[in-house]
């Protein structure tokens, strides 16, 4: 098995608790990308950071982390699509996940509690939640008191168009508000 780092163990177990949570749901990039992003939007501790992309927040480091995992046969892309994904945890996961075992623990928690609150949904709505809450993030970080839901609002616009109704975009706001992720 090639050397790896904590980041590689994270995706391995993100997959694996997603897969758990959600055995028939299609695990690919773009919800790999997302699951991740909110672990560290929860304090996992991780390298990866996020930029604002075409499908929302993005970090070109995991995917390179991804074809790792697939080298190594941590990890298994179980589509028969070439143009999607879909991941699953292959032989080599015990030995990486022993490697790893105390941080894992550590952070078992916040994986499991993301993918039982975000693996069943589709990479639009992974893609459309995960870019509010980068858009609030950007808003409230330039300081203020609020409130934060117009700001927020109009910069996801901006980065997104038109691809989401605003009955879409003010749902998934009055859900994320009310989890406690972002303030209304």
């Amino acid at each position: 098995m090639l050397p790896h780092r904590w980041e590689h163990a994270l995706i391995a177990a993100t997959i694996d608790a997603a897969k758990k949570e959600c055995p028939y749901c299609h695990l690919g990039r773009t919800a790999v990308q997302k699951l991740l992003y909110f672990m560290k939007v929860l304090g996992v501790p991780m390298r990866y950071s996020f930029d604002i992309h075409h499908y929302g927040p993005f970090c070109a480091n995991i995917m390179h982390d991804v074809d790792w995992l697939l080298t190594d046969e941590v990890i298994q892309d179980s589509s028969s699509k070439q143009e999607a994904s879909d991941y699953i945890i292959n032989d080599e996961w015990p030995e990486l996940k022993a490697q790893f075992a105390e941080k894992l623990s550590e952070n078992q928690q916040v994986i499991e509690s993301v993918c039982h609150a975000l693996s069943d949904l589709s990479s639009e709505n992974l893609e459309l939640i995960a870019t509010l809450d980068f858009s609030y993030r950007w808003v409230s970080a330039k300081g203020g008191d609020g409130p934060w839901k117009t700001a927020t609002v109009d910069k996801f616009k901006s980065i997104k168009k038109d691809r989401f109704s605003n009955a879409q975009i003010d749902n998934w706001y009055d859900k994320l508000a009310n989890a406690g992720l972002i303030e209304a």
